[in-house]
């Protein structure tokens, strides 16, 4: 009997058991024929003005926890998630990537990271307020350890797949996001109200090293790159960066729209498009969000068993319909609990990615069939 709500207990709802897997063991070939098959079926995807997507996603816990700070165990469990990737049947293939954490921007300020046992690291705000962050100037890429970390995982992960297994960009958050990494959350949130030039000019700096180290990035992974990234299906065929958001319900949409439309548009036209994140219910913000003229997909959670604070299908349905943005729409749950929410969320017109998480083979493959004939 499926549980219908959020499992509080569990500490990743969205992972999967994986055993790792050494590189000298991967078999390379069967991977690139299963992502070469899904790629193509993305691409087709990515071309209609209306359809629908499912990918099945191995996400892998330890990856997202401390298990990133050694990047051979990193590598040897996402090798893992992609051998058991290839039991499943998907419109996207799943991809590795170089995750150290969500603080790989604000280290590029000064920010270092704390880790505690079995939990992702963390980085406390260097400043309690805007006026006591003067220096909008970025530290050198090259003198940042977290950044140049991240850069070795790059490099240590290419060579260990001799560059044939497709890869996405570091999780480098979005400019909101990472200021209240740099400033105190709280008084941050008050700065956009009481001292907007600085707020601005604190995110307008944040931007500036999203794009340059995304794009030192871009020219190190080459033709490996999988697109949006982090969260996101991904391809080699796809475009847009991928961005996440989480602090966009802890400001009123008019905020929103005000101070961080903008850099968020300036980030997508740099990589050809925007694929925003968040999570939590944040269906009154679309119409905000809708104003970035970069924005190509848009992501959520549509299940309970997703997030607590899911959102509401209705309103993405009809938000996004003939727009061709697509709705990337987690579903955490049995098949039955997500062909439900999918009969709810589609319509023709819209373009819609429905995120899997069934960890048997047989049950997901039935499951990828009934979807793509519910929305044929």
């Amino acid at each position: 009997m499926s549980l219908k709500t959020f499992d509080f207990t569990t500490k990743d709802a969205q992972a999967l058991p994986v055993t790792p897997a050494e590189p000298r063991d991967f078999d390379l070939a069967r991977f690139e024929d299963h992502a070469r098959a899904a790629d193509a079926r993305f691409a087709e995807f990515l071309r209609a003005p209306s359809g629908v997507a499912v990918w099945q996603r191995v996400r892998v816990a330890d990856v997202f926890r401390d298990g990133c700070r050694d990047l051979r165990a990193s590598l040897r469990w996402q090798l893992g998630g992609l051998t058991k990737s290839l039991d499943y049947l998907t419109d996207a293939p799943n991809y590795l990537e170089p995750w150290y954490g969500i603080g790989t921007t604000a280290s590029a300020f000064g920010g270092q990271y704390e880790w505690l046992e079995g939990q992702a690291p963390a980085m406390r705000a260097q400043f309690k307020t805007l006026d006591e962050f003067v220096d909008l100037a970025p530290r050198d890429f090259a003198r940042v350890p977290i950044m140049q970390t991240t850069l070795a995982m790059i490099e240590y992960f290419l060579d260990a797949t001799r560059g044939r297994v497709p890869m996405s960009w570091s999780d480098l958050q979005s400019p909101l996001n990472v200021a209240t990494e740099i400033v105190d959350i709280s008084n941050f949130f008050l700065g956009m109200l009481d001292q907007p030039d600085k707020a601005r000019a604190l995110l307008d700096a944040i931007s500036d090293v999203v794009i340059a180290f995304t794009q030192q990035q871009t020219a190190l992974i080459g033709d490996a790159l999988a697109r949006p990234g982090h969260g996101f299906a991904s391809s080699r065929v796809a475009s847009g960066i991928g961005v996440s958001c989480d602090n966009l319900v802890m400001v009123s949409p008019r905020l929103y729209a005000a101070h961080c439309t903008e850099f968020d548009a300036r980030i997508g036209a740099a990589f050809g498009g925007f694929a925003i994140h968040s999570c939590g219910n944040w269906a009154r913000w679309i119409p905000a969000v809708k104003q970035n003229p970069q924005l190509r997909v848009v992501d959520g959670a549509f299940t309970p068993q997703t997030d607590p604070g899911y959102n509401s299908d209705e309103a993405f349905r009809d938000a996004f319909v003939n727009t061709n943005v697509i709705v990337h729409a987690r579903m955490v749950g049995e098949p039955d609990d997500v062909i439900a929410r999918v009969k709810q969320l589609w319509r023709p017109g819209l373009k819609l990615i429905v995120v899997t998480y069934v960890d048997d083979p047989i049950a997901q493959k039935k499951l990828y069939h009934d979807i793509h004939a519910l929305c044929a």
